[in-house]
């Protein structure tokens, strides 16, 4: 295929009213053609040429258009947290306002057909100059892209953006799963981990009654293997990002068949088979107890009547389990244990919730920069306490010892992690006080005689 030089300029009102369409939210997923063109006359030339191939800056509403029905009213991402927004590593393939607050859309081979011209003012000098340009910005390729969209004419002159031609590869479905508790939306869909090596920048799910959803990077879309998204209105986005859910508010209930990944490394297709289970408000409870108790209350309100119950115990002890009005147990250790709720039936989503079985007897007692198991206690009690430690104080300051960002003090072997500078921060004795939940606290004395250098950073999730 011939190329050519673009040089006739396209009408400024195609891209004022193109760059509107990406700044407006939508109210609800319509029903409307699958391509998408404009309201201005296109700018014909004489060439013969078969086209030219860019990469260009195409809002997320007009890069859906032409891949499924309502597919022009995938939004802009709005984040609050600007700094993963403009890192390119989460986010690469991507382009967003100035300041980041918004990504906008999707940098991505376009063949210009023959006889349509692009504006010259809005040409850049490489793909890395997108990152921060306007809607519809483009920059030369001078090789043939394995994939990419046609800018075409249509019978009465408006552009037409058409659906993505060229080459798929196809990966293997068999790792994929449904998360319907995660903190990033109602659901979650988990790919292999492996996916984590592609750049991700949009997203397409099938589901087997024909329809299609389209995702984004950051709000949808995470490491290349992740894809959340919300149903309803009462989602709250950890960091207080505004999350668009009505495009996807039918997906519950469905079963998803293919997804689909834009990648800077080609397109992706993925064959799956992931039912969406139904969700719902419901109350699930178990009250905290003493290990010699050997029951705790368990509270079940909300479910549906069709609710086919299975109930299972996770924790550090066997002997436990769930007839649905209590937890019962001969000897449980103590600690945290986690109630599973499933739906037998497989239409409704799992629940679970969490509760402390607790002990006045020490396990655990301090030596020397450390613990060490206490006299009668057993190993997998002393294994169950180092597993269930939540907190420290160090010099009556309270320090997180759980979660991804929790500092593990006191490690499997019961000595104290002396390299953690964010915590021990100088040259000196700290006093640190070991909350481990269901049993009683632990203080010892750590000494310090060289500050570790400083900790590497990593980017966290979302």
């Amino acid at each position: 295929m011939k190329k050519k030089i673009l040089s006739v300029a396209l009408s400024a009102v195609f891209v004022l009213s193109m760059s509107a369409c990406s700044e407006k939210a939508p109210e609800s997923v319509a029903q409307v053609s699958t391509e998408v063109s404009t309201e201005v006359e296109a700018s014909v030339s004489a060439t013969e040429n078969d086209g030219t191939y860019v990469v260009m800056n195409i809002p997320y509403g007009d890069f859906f258009a032409a891949e499924f029905e309502g597919g022009e009213n995938v939004d802009a991402v709005t984040s609050a947290t600007m700094n993963k927004a403009a890192n390119e590593n989460l986010t690469g393939g991507t382009y967003h306002l100035e300041d980041n607050s918004k990504i906008l859309g999707v940098s991505f081979p376009v063949l210009v057909k023959e006889g349509v011209s692009l504006d010259d003012s809005l040409k850049v000098a490489d793909e890395a100059a997108l990152y921060a340009a306007a809607d519809f910005s483009y920059t030369e390729l001078s090789d043939v892209p394995a994939y990419y969209k046609e800018l075409s004419v249509d019978e009465s002159g408006k552009f037409v953006l058409g659906e993505t031609l060229g080459e798929s590869e196809e990966l293997s479905g068999d790792t994929a799963s449904v998360n319907t508790a995660t903190p990033w939306g109602d659901y979650e869909i988990d790919l292999d981990q492996s996916l984590s090596e592609l750049t991700v920048f949009a997203a397409k799910v099938h589901t087997t009654d024909g329809a299609s959803y389209g995702f984004r990077s950051l709000e949808n879309l995470w490491r290349g293997f992740e894809i959340a998204f919300a149903t309803t209105d009462s989602y709250v986005e950890p960091h207080g990002n505004t999350v668009v859910y009505e495009p996807y508010a039918d997906l519950p209930g469905k079963t998803v068949d293919e997804v689909v990944l834009y990648t800077k490394e080609g397109i992706k297709k993925i064959n799956v088979n992931l039912y969406l289970p139904l969700k719902f408000d419901n109350t699930l409870e178990v009250a905290n107890a003493k290990v010699s108790d050997k029951s705790a209350s368990v509270t079940v309100e909300g479910y549906p009547e069709g609710y086919d119950f299975a109930y299972e115990v996770s924790g550090d002890s066997t002997d436990i389990s769930c007839d649905g009005s209590n937890v019962n147990w001969e000897n449980a250790i103590a600690g945290t244990y986690t109630l599973n709720v499933t739906d037998n039936s497989g239409v409704y989503a799992p629940y679970s919730t969490s509760f402390v079985l607790s002990t006045d007897k020490a396990v655990a007692v301090a030596k020397e920069d450390g613990i060490e198991k206490a006299k009668d206690a057993s190993d997998e009690e002393f294994t169950a306490y180092i597993k269930n430690i939540t907190s420290y104080v160090v010099n009556g300051e309270e320090v997180a010892g759980s979660g991804k960002r929790g500092a593990k003090i006191i490690t499997e072997d019961g000595s104290a992690d002396k390299t953690l500078n964010k915590v021990f921060k100088e040259v000196g004795e700290y006093e640190v006080v070991i909350k481990s939940a269901g049993f009683p606290d632990v203080t010892i004395k750590v000494n310090v005689t060289e500050v570790a250098p400083e900790e590497e950073k990593k980017e966290g999730k979302h």
